[in-house]
């Protein structure tokens, strides 16, 4: 787990975070004190070019970084609730950036989803997101129908849909009882939500897949990316769904474990004095 070690790095501190804001400047005196040059906020949105951005926050200014700086790699520490992408805990910060600026780190890389609006044969919308793009009904139930590869698959009455990326299956797509997809799957999670049927499997479809959802009422209905601003969907709209042109790249250092994270952030501990048998690290 050898990389080429950074020389500039940008740094994004989350606002309403004091404990990010107060950590700021001690990881730019550590930082600069090692020889790397680091990089503000303002100066990565006017374009100075770095290696690699630090996140001083949570999941969510990890998504915010991800997409104003796509294509860069990441690594989050973590000042949120939950951190599945921001995953170094925050009194783990300065081992961390160790391995970072020695080189012993990795880079996991992900897909994204693009996604776009069809409304009467006219794309009218277009974006892309990183952990799920969400068709989400008002009040009352909406209709929503699957399409994968030009094929009709089913009709789904509920409250919509999600189609989530592996690093979005650990958000609302677990939370609506959709499947975990680790780092290394190259699919999709397309997972109804609250369908009005006994019948609520999800499907994990090849990340090739042309993915499109028609909204088959008249009821209201919106369209959701990363969790973001709504966009109104109206009776025959198709939101269709590919693989996105960009990626994303998370700096995995050595005590990042997705399985820890996993045990830990939910308390999934079936046995919680569990000791593994085969001597591999827990």
């Amino acid at each position: 787990m050898t990389s080429i070690p950074p020389r500039t790095l940008g740094l994004i501190s989350a606002f309403d975070k004091p404990a990010a804001q107060e950590l700021a400047p001690q990881l730019i005196g550590w930082l600069e004190g090692r020889g790397c040059a680091t990089v503000g906020e303002t100066e990565l949105l006017d374009g100075r070019p770095v290696d690699a951005i630090v996140v001083l926050g949570g999941d969510g200014l990890m998504m915010h970084a991800a997409h104003a700086h796509p294509g860069i790699p990441l690594l989050g520490i973590n000042f949120g609730t939950v951190g599945f992408l921001a995953m170094v805990e925050r009194s783990r910060w300065e081992p961390a950036l160790e391995a970072l600026l020695d080189g012993s780190f990795e880079l996991q890389v992900g897909p994204t989803l693009a996604a776009e609006i069809v409304r009467e044969g006219r794309v009218i919308e277009a974006e892309w997101a990183i952990n799920d793009v969400v068709i989400r009904s008002g009040i009352r139930m909406v209709e929503v129908e699957l399409y994968v590869d030009r094929q009709y698959v089913n009709t789904y009455p509920g409250d919509g849909m999600i189609v989530a990326s592996p690093q979005g299956s650990t958000a609302y797509c677990m939370a609506a009882g959709g499947p975990i997809l680790t780092a290394g799957v190259h699919g999709f999670a397309v997972t109804p939500l609250s369908p009005h049927s006994p019948i609520r499997a999800t499907l994990v479809l090849p990340e090739e897949s042309l993915i499109e959802l028609v909204v088959s009422n008249e009821r209201e209905a919106h369209l959701i990316l990363d969790g973001g601003e709504l966009r109104d969907l109206r009776h025959g709209d198709i939101v269709r769904v590919r693989k996105g042109v960009e990626q994303f790249r998370l700096i995995v250092v050595p005590g990042m474990s997705f399985y820890d994270a996993f045990r830990s952030k939910f308390n999934y501990l079936i046995r919680p004095n569990a000791r593994p048998s085969l001597g591999y690290r827990r």
